[in-house]
């Protein structure tokens, strides 16, 4: 049964943010992430609040940044709720990655640099030393914005926008199978080679691969997501 956010422990502030806008949203999008918030879980903008120790306003607007994501979702007699996970909707998500991904490595594979590859290399040493879901996750996504080479195009734009979306996806099939982490790093050494090889479409094909895998581990989840 879904819990209101008063039932749940308080969040923490964990770094220093640009607005308050910019921290509320970064603090609910990990609680949704690693699972404290859950799907169906009602987010009351003044619990939220008092919880963050920041006025409502700002929550409020982050609220609206996670709805735009698909994170949050608002429903008749229920309010702002975590939006449910749904195999239909992963599916959707996937697919859509799967199309626009490979554009923007095409796009951007001549711009990456030496620079660009050591911080891939250092982010997947992080990646093996810990444990923590959610430091997993941030490294993972750094690692995925290093090798993609984020720029200010719409292609860019919507590739954040899916990875982003898909995040609570991927953090709940590695909870329920945290074996896959050591196939990802498996993975990510094979991008940097294949970069480092000058290969761009064994990158896409690495890329789409390791999509498939989580879209994978959903199906066989099936009910259970």
């Amino acid at each position: 049964m879904a819990t209101d956010t008063s039932a749940r422990g308080s969040l923490g502030r964990m770094s220093v943010p640009t607005t308050q806008a910019d921290y509320a949203h970064s603090e609910i999008r990990k609680a949704i992430i690693t699972g404290t918030f859950k799907s169906g879980d009602r987010l009351v903008q003044s619990e939220l609040a008092a919880e963050l120790a920041v006025s409502v306003t700002p929550v409020r607007e982050a609220l609206q940044r996670l709805k735009e994501e698909g994170l949050v979702a608002s429903l008749p007699h229920r309010g702002t709720t975590v939006a449910m996970l749904d195999l239909a909707a992963a599916e959707e998500i996937y697919a859509m990655r799967k199309l626009v991904e490979p554009l923007l490595i095409r796009k951007t594979f001549s711009s990456i640099t030496a620079s660009d590859i050591t911080k891939a290399r250092e982010l997947v040493a992080r990646m093996r030393e810990t444990d923590d879901l959610l430091a997993f996750a941030d490294l993972n996504e750094q690692f995925h914005e290093t090798t993609m080479k984020y720029d200010d195009s719409w292609t860019s734009r919507i590739v954040h926008t899916l990875a982003g979306a898909s995040s609570p996806y991927v953090s709940f099939s590695l909870r329920l199978r945290p074996e896959q982490i050591g196939d990802s790093h498996v993975a990510h050494d094979d991008i940097i080679n294949a970069i480092e090889a000058n290969d761009v479409e064994r990158v896409v094909a690495l890329e789409l691969a390791h999509l498939d895998s989580t879209i994978s581990i959903l199906r066989e989840l099936g009910d259970r997501v």
